[in-house]
């Protein structure tokens, strides 16, 4: 059976010495892999206590990086916390979107009003 992990438990841990990431809904703690890092610490730091995977796959990172990570795997994101991470992304773009269109139609409406 594997091991359900909260968001909220992965998210206590941040710090160097202690090191959890969330990566495609998997949590792994790469406390032991932190010295290691070719991108340095801060990297991994700023990638903890949320969501990492867009972080993660934004790098490039190879094959043998992404296999190495395995090692460092504790158990699955809890499937409630994963859909609730999922929800402020659809709400943020639906936002950004609808304020494009208002300044899209404003713009238009200006042009319109002040060169007919």
């Amino acid at each position: 059976m594997q091991n359900i992990i909260s968001f909220a438990e992965a998210a206590k841990h941040t710090k160097e010495d202690d090191l959890w990431l969330i990566i495609n809904k998997k949590v792994y703690d790469i406390t032991k892999f932190v010295d290691q890092h070719p991108g340095g610490v801060d990297t991994l730091t700023g990638a903890a206590g949320k969501d990492g995977t867009d972080d993660f796959n934004s790098v490039g990172h190879s094959d043998s990086a992404k296999k190495e990570m395995e090692k460092y795997y504790i158990g699955e994101l809890d499937p409630n916390d994963a859909e609730k991470l999922k929800a402020p992304l659809r709400t943020s773009a639906g936002n950004t979107t609808t304020i494009a269109i208002v300044v899209a139609l404003i713009a238009l409406c200006a042009y319109l009003i002040f060169f007919p």
